[in-house]
Parts: C-alpha cells; sequence; structure tokens
C-alpha cells in the first residue's frame, strides 16, 4: 500500500486585466488601434506586414505560444466578412428598387482584396488583447514595471 500523496494547492489565476491595471475595453481598444495591448506602445511594426517579437516598452512577447498568429488569421476573416456583408446591406437598403449588381460586385471584390491587407497590422495585435484576456500572463512575460498585481509576488505570507 502506498502512502497518499499530499494535495496539490491549485495554482491561483489572476486575470490580465487584473494584473496590469487595466480594463478589457482598453485592452481591445489598444488592440484595434494597432498598439500594444499591455501598454499603449505605437512603434510595434517595423513594416506594414512585419512586426517586432517584442514590445519595445514593456517587453510582452506577442508571440506567446507556437501558432499563435492562427487567431489573428480568423480575427481578420470574421472582420472582413462582416464588413462585406455590412456594406452589401447597407447598399442594398440604399439603392433598394433597383439595386446595380456590377457597383455591388465591384464594391465588394475591392473589400475582400484590400481589407484582409489593410487589416493585417491591427488583426495581430487585436488578437494579442483577446489572447491575453483568455490566457492569464504568465511570470516573465511582461516587464515587471507593468504588472500591479502578481500572483506569485502578492501572495498572502503563511500563517503558523
Amino acid at each position: 500500500m502506498t502512502a497518499p500523496q499530499p494535495r496539490r494547492k491549485p495554482k491561483v489565476v489572476v486575470p490580465t486585466t487584473v494584473q496590469l491595471g487595466v480594463s478589457s475595453r482598453r485592452m481591445l481598444l489598444r488592440g484595434t488601434i494597432g498598439s500594444c495591448p499591455v501598454c499603449g506602445n505605437r512603434h510595434i511594426f517595423s513594416r506594414w506586414f512585419s512586426m517586432v517579437e517584442r514590445c519595445p516598452r514593456c517587453s510582452l512577447h506577442f508571440e506567446r505560444v507556437e501558432g499563435h498568429w492562427i487567431g489573428a488569421i480568423g480575427v481578420n476573416t470574421v472582420v472582413i466578412t462582416a464588413a462585406m456583408l455590412l456594406l452589401l446591406m447597407a447598399v442594398t437598403f440604399v439603392l433598394f428598387p433597383d439595386p446595380i449588381p456590377q457597383v455591388m460586385i465591384a464594391v465588394e471584390l475591392a473589400i475582400a482584396g484590400f481589407g484582409p491587407l489593410l487589416f493585417f497590422p491591427a488583426s495581430r495585435t487585436l488578437w494579442s488583447a483577446i489572447d491575453l484576456l483568455m490566457r492569464p500572463l504568465n511570470f516573465g512575460e511582461v516587464d515587471p514595471r507593468f504588472v500591479l498585481v502578481d500572483p506569485d509576488r502578492d501572495r498572502a505570507p503563511k500563517r503558523s
């Protein structure tokens, strides 16, 4: 018979918004405008399609797990599809009695062709913000100066 294993305490999970002292709305807004969701730094793209590995200000590692950017592709697809649908509905509503199919097709093709390219940087930063809201920060993922509440650092002292 083996001795019973001592119970391990579950790791305390503190949401990213609490750790950083930033609201989820602000993080999503920062991601939407193409800046770092943690600190708001706008200088994270060296070119339109080239993003730095870490934020120069808060040192957030953007690709937190392998395959991280698949979510950005999904965000880009959803946003551009929604834009196409909304524009299609608006043009149909404005030109209701006699919609012009050639105009509608041309506009939809323009959005489908250029929309993903124009939204690319924002889709990456928006996905980083969404990912931070879904999976809290781990130790060392961001500069400690930006972390207000660290579950490992701010743990209550043990009572005797």
